[in-house]
């Protein structure tokens, strides 16, 4: 079985696509996601989706957590 391991999309759905399209040419057979796939990008909702698609197993991160349940954020000062 070949693993494909990714994580840190942040919504930027081109660069999962271009990450999907290299993993597919090596044979991959599994996609596990080590989180932050949404949140501080474009296009979210369209990472996740996408990752769906596929049967990837998820470990969620900080910004997916923050995504289920919004806390405040850190002042920089």
């Amino acid at each position: 079985m070949r693993l494909a391991i990714i994580s840190d999309i942040h919504g930027n759905l081109p660069a999962l696509e271009a990450a999907l399209t290299s993993s597919a040419a090596q044979g991959v057979d599994q996609y596990v996601c080590l989180g932050d796939v949404a949140v501080f990008g474009p296009q979210p909702h369209k990472c996740v989706a996408r990752l769906q698609t596929l049967n990837c197993r998820f470990i969620m991160g900080n910004t997916d957590a923050y995504a289920l349940e919004p806390y405040p954020l850190p002042h920089r000062d």
